[in-house]
């Protein structure tokens, strides 16, 4: 198969993921049955099936990217909290 139990405990490693060799093992055994699962795809015959590229018929309208300006005075004006000429935001970082 395509996984070992040293690829999914490097993987985990790389995760930050504390991983015990019972625990790799099981994850393997998960992967496993998930990889021949999905594998059964494979059997399905798709001779002569158009490729689906959207279950959509409509399209979104495009609308033209340009930028309107204002001044600095009428943008902070909007803003539901302000010091002075700034915007207010919360803050973020301790």
């Amino acid at each position: 198969m395509y996984f070992t139990p040293e690829i999914i405990k490097k993987n985990a490693k790389l995760a930050r993921l504390q991983m015990t060799d019972e625990m790799a093992e099981q994850t393997l055994r998960e992967i496993e049955g998930i990889v021949k699962w999905t594998s059964q795809i494979d059997e399905v015959n798709t001779d002569g099936v158009e490729p689906l590229y959207t279950v959509s018929e409509h399209t979104l309208p495009m609308y033209a990217d340009t930028a309107v300006l204002g001044d600095a005075e009428t943008i902070v004006s909007a803003a539901p909290d302000r010091v002075g000429e700034y915007i207010a935001v919360p803050k973020i970082i301790e």
